[in-house]
């Protein structure tokens, strides 16, 4: 279950005091990525209005996300990093991911010391993105929250031999995370895929937002149309 409040939606997700997330949708406040094809005045002004309505502490230092395993610290960051995933301990800082049916997945320590998002597409997910995300948190696995969000479901995603294969490790790979398809095709189950490798790795609580950003027109899908907009997935902490 999901709250939906002012057109963003507030995952139902326990987290520690000071800690918060929210994700944004294709009206609030519209697209926030500048590869697009935006008006990149446009892009700027969604941005901040993004910053004013959910009173964000610190600024958002947006990657350029490369479908790779690269995680990098929010006190590090420049502007337009290379990396799939940002990691912070500092108060008043906020870790954000773009998609637009990628997995955007948020982690956090039970304490709240440390907070990450991470962009995960079926290449950064076969990558390590993930468990490299969770290497970098001081505390064991099992002392980490995490949610994944939006992001395109297992009847809308077809794939090919090439994602099927990169996935065969773990037992990850059986007639739930790979459902039969046709031709040669199977449907992907990126989330549960993601829930499987964190779960493997340690984290015990995984929640799921169980929304679609194919069939959800609230939320952007690259599938639908390669030139759409981008939403934001974000977690921060006062």
């Amino acid at each position: 279950m999901t709250n939906l409040v002012a057109n963003y939606v507030l995952p139902d997700w326990s987290l520690p005091p000071g800690v918060h997330a929210c994700v944004s949708t294709v009206t609030s406040p519209g697209n926030l990525a500048v590869h697009v094809g935006d008006d990149p005045s446009a892009v700027i002004r969604n941005r901040r209005q993004l910053g004013r309505e959910l009173q964000l502490p610190g600024p958002i230092k947006w990657l350029k996300q490369y479908h790779g395993s690269r995680v990098v610290d929010y006190r590090d960051a420049r502007l337009g990093e290379a990396a799939d995933a940002i990691i912070a301990a500092q108060p008043n800082s906020v870790c954000a991911v773009l998609t637009a049916d990628c997995l955007p997945i948020l982690l956090a320590a039970d304490d709240g010391s440390q907070i990450a998002a991470v962009h995960a597409g079926w290449r950064g997910l076969a990558q390590g993105i993930v468990e490299q995300t969770i290497a970098q948190f001081k505390c064991s696995a099992g002392q980490l929250t995490a949610y994944i969000g939006p992001a395109i479901s297992v009847d809308y995603f077809e794939v090919g031999r090439d994602v099927r294969a990169a996935f065969n490790r773990d037992q990850l790979v059986d007639e739930q995370t790979f459902r039969p398809h046709i031709n040669g095709k199977w449907h992907a189950d990126l989330p549960q895929l993601a829930q499987r490798i964190m779960s493997t790795a340690g984290v015990r609580e995984v929640t799921l937002s169980g929304l679609c950003t194919f069939s959800d027109k609230r939320f952007s899908s690259y599938r639908q149309r390669p030139d759409c907009g981008r939403i934001a997935t974000l977690i921060w902490k006062n």
